[in-house]
């Protein structure tokens, strides 16, 4: 059976003048890989280890990640190509970069679907017309990560404490679905290990242990 692991490590904040503790996350997959990440005060340490490889970043504790697909392409419009990856990174809350294949490229996105068209697309667009990275691994690693969620192969998410939308909003990125909290306290901090086969599994441990309804959010 193949596992999804992410951790999360939530930072407390400063207390004195003086450097608090490293705030840590590690995941591995025994002779496959590991990740392991430190962070500074106002970060939560993110790591996913999948059966494509592991990964790690810093994710900003500063509202909420933007994955709307019209949103992204408002935008993105008249943005230069170079400053894709800034735009990106800031809606995200990941380290994401882009070299456009022609250095002239102009954002010209169309949906085939409007309805139904995620995030997930416009990424596609993107690594199609250039190079895309996102916290240094290229689409097809994100993909692999995602296929893995949502194929019920299985996961297990490490958690804590953190505020119960910080792992919606990771949930969300990962699947190109879009979850909200939509009743009870979001910020309610929860810790894990959630495990589950199916997304729907570790929604309702999440919602569970935080005491929020935690459903697709409607465009």
């Amino acid at each position: 059976m193949l596992f999804l692991v992410v951790a999360f490590a939530s930072l407390a904040s400063a207390q004195s003048a003086l450097p608090g503790p490293k705030q840590e996350c590690e995941c591995s997959i025994v002779g496959h890989c590991s990740a392991s990440q430190s962070c500074p005060d106002g970060y939560i340490a993110v790591c996913t280890c999948s059966a494509t490889g592991c990964s790690s970043s810093c994710t900003k504790i500063d509202g909420v990640m933007e994955l709307s697909e019209p949103t992204l392409e408002k935008m993105l419009l008249g943005e230069s190509a170079a400053n894709f990856g800034k735009v990106l990174s800031k809606a995200f809350k990941k380290i994401v970069t882009f070299k456009p294949f022609d250095p002239n490229l102009k954002f010209e996105f169309n949906a085939e679907n409007t309805a139904r068209s995620t995030h997930w697309d416009l990424l596609d667009y993107l690594a199609k017309n250039g190079d895309l990275k996102i916290n240094g691994h290229d689409l097809d690693f994100w993909k692999g990560v995602r296929q893995n969620l949502m194929s019920g192969g299985g996961f297990k998410m490490c958690a804590g404490p953190v505020a119960a939308r910080l792992i919606v909003d990771e949930l969300s990125f990962l699947t190109g679905t879009r979850y909200s909290i939509i009743s009870g306290d979001q910020n309610t901090k929860v810790t894990g290990p959630f495990e589950g086969s199916t997304i729907s599994e570790i929604t309702e441990k999440i919602g569970r242990q935080a005491n929020v309804v935690i459903a697709e959010k409607q465009n």
